[in-house]
């Protein structure tokens, strides 16, 4: 299909809109008229201005309160419509896009609706224009695809045809089954929208918070799949009103646009080249130097990990404990960091070219290995944070590929029931953490769970969690717009990162009476544990010696979940969390007594 975007989605003047999207990479905009009624530009200058961009203006819209109205609405109407016709023109657009009626005068009446609808497109057809007609979910009588699709069969004119939007669709939970019987050549243009789960009416959740598909909750690929199965190839068209969007930066918005609708066509038809299929985390890399390493070190440290290779050539060196690899870089060029920052995240993958052609199609930045003859070719994509994303072929792992790179310097190795990492956090600004959500969904091919509110001292956290198939990559995604938490004083120190490293234990009493300094864990207060005694049947015994170590709890049917957290080191901190049955949540219920700890060591 060709691609194309609405004006309203984005911010900025018209003319920064219509370059913005030729720059993204679309074949066409949908212009929404009141961008047009406060630009400084003539329709003629519009249209010259995306000829030469290369891009086609696809329709004009929205043409509200039309169809099932009673004289004198219905002349004024028509009236109105040939002024549209004559800015069409002027234009360059054959396409006239008309929403559900939600006028008070409106009639309650599918012949009338297809009646009016039939007369507008016996005047469009005397201009080879068309009429593309859609539900609103919020229409006065008309608000489902099954309404407006029947409206349009009763019509039976050739210059009319459907408007078919997932966001009115999902909205109303709608099923797809309908689409399917469609012909391709009644359809206008199919428009797509995510959108997360909120319970809130359709209209403000549709004219505040969309988001491009794959960004929020709706099943965007399941109407996909509905709009292939019927051989339309039209256009492909966001139609977002968003108030992050709004006030976003127009260049990496678009682009996002562009990514989502590739991603949602290629995992639609399951091309092979967006089956990303990662398989586990294998290290996390610190950029840091000799005096910032002080304090991770020490933490490190009294955690049980012990130094293990050192590079050969580089000041790079790999501390290990149980699976977990943390590399400590101090090379030059990360000389002139102040704290301890992830800088790269190593993922192993059964195939990395694969990654690298898909990575290339949705524009996201890929980085080469400079590898050198003691060092292998292990290339990176760039993420949210300039966070690099290293791919290693399974078939290097079995060789344990830092042999190669790395000279052996201890053998020894504690084992204290620390066994793999659990998952890890990453944080981002507000203004990134739907561009996040698209970088680990689309890029990395991971399940997107619904976003949670985490309530801090300070304010709201949003949190969602990204994971592979079998749960051994788990990634939070979190954001705040609220000043002063503890993700937004972590973002103001490092622009975006890797907040949280959770670490799962076998046994995490053995794993907290192994820790030197008792120090490092985060003090949670009595009041927790006389709750604990209030809401649960754990024995005295097992509270007592969870308060000895700070250690949380959590409980599902099918499942339990003991963890305990480190003190923070620049904002950054480590979990240690033991999971017992089929337990596969994270502890979110813990949340608040974590975030106020934290929060009374900082101060």
């Amino acid at each position: 299909m060709k691609h194309s975007i609405a004006s309203v989605s984005l911010s900025g003047t018209l003319i920064e809109k219509i370059k913005a999207v030729a720059k993204a990479g679309y074949d066409g905009i949908e212009l929404f008229e009141n961008d047009l009624l406060v630009a400084n530009i003539s329709p003629l200058e519009v249209n010259k201005i995306t000829t030469d961009l290369g891009l086609e203006i696809v329709g004009l819209q929205p043409f509200r309160d039309y169809e099932a109205m009673p004289e004198p609405y219905k002349s004024r109407s028509l009236e109105r419509a040939k002024h549209k016709f004559d800015l069409m023109h002027a234009l360059g657009t054959k396409k006239l896009f008309i929403c559900s009626n939600t006028s008070i005068h409106t009639i309650n009446s599918l012949d009338k609706a297809a009646e009016d609808l039939f007369d507008i497109a016996e005047i469009a057809k005397q201009h080879d224009f068309e009429i593309g007609y859609e539900a609103l979910s919020w229409g006065r009588f008309v608000n489902t695809y099954h309404q407006s699709v029947e409206i349009v069969k009763r019509a039976n004119h050739a210059n009319l045809g459907n408007i078919l939007d997932n966001f009115h669709i999902s909205a109303l939970k709608s099923t797809f089954e309908d689409i399917y019987t469609i012909p391709k050549d009644k359809f206008t243009i199919v428009q797509v929208a995510d959108a997360p789960n909120f319970d809130m009416g359709a209209m403000h959740l549709g004219r505040h918070y969309r988001s491009f598909p794959g960004q929020g909750s709706f099943p965007v690929v399941e109407f996909i799949k509905a709009v292939q199965a019927t051989g339309y190839d039209g256009y492909l068209s966001h139609e977002i009103f968003s108030d992050e969007f709004r006030s976003s930066q127009i260049d990496p918005v678009a682009l996002d646009g562009k990514r989502s609708l590739i991603w949602l066509e290629s995992i639609s038809k399951h091309k092979k080249e967006s089956q990303i299929n990662l398989k586990s985390i294998e290290f996390l890399e610190f950029a840091t130097n000799d005096f910032c390493q002080n304090d991770l070190v020490k933490m490190l440290v009294n955690l049980g990990f012990v130094e293990t290779f050192r590079h050969k050539i580089k000041n790079v060196s790999i501390y290990q404990l149980g699976g977990v690899n943390i590399v400590l870089n101090r090379q030059s060029e990360v000389q002139n960091v102040q704290q301890n920052t992830v800088c790269a995240v190593g993922f192993a993958t059964e195939n990395k070219q694969k990654i690298e052609n898909w990575t290339h199609k949705l524009g996201y930045c890929w980085e080469k290995s400079k590898a050198s003859i003691y060092e292998l070719d292990i290339p990176a994509a760039k993420g949210i944070g300039n966070i690099l994303y290293y791919f290693i072929d399974e078939k290097d792992l079995e060789k344990e590929f830092y042999r190669i790179e790395f000279n052996n310097i201890a053998t020894t190795k504690i084992d204290n029931g620390i066994t793999v990492f659990d998952h890890i956090g990453h944080s981002v600004s507000a203004d990134f953490y739907l561009s996040n959500t698209l970088f680990y969904r689309a890029l990395l091919g991971l399940d997107i769970e619904e976003s949670l509110e985490i309530l801090d001292p300070r304010g709201i956290v949003y949190s969602r969690v990204a994971k592979n198939t079998n749960e051994n990559i788990r990634i939070s995604l979190s954001s705040t717009r609220s000043q002063g938490t503890s993700i937004d004083k972590f973002v103001a120190q490092t622009g975006a990162g890797i907040q949280q490293i959770a670490l799962q234990t076998q046994d995490i009493f053995l794993t907290a009476q192994s820790i030197k300094n008792h120090d490092l864990i985060l003090s949670i207060p009595s009041n927790y544990y006389d709750d604990l005694r209030a809401k649960t049947q754990l024995s005295e015994e097992i509270i007592q010696k969870m308060k000895q170590f700070n250690i949380l709890y959590d409980r599902q049917e099918s499942g339990e979940f003991f963890h305990f957290y480190c003190t923070e080191i620049n904002g950054l901190f480590i979990e240690i969390v033991q999971r017992k049955g089929l337990y596969n949540r994270y502890g979110e219920v813990n949340s608040q007594v974590r975030l106020a700890a934290q929060e009374r060591e900082r101060q």
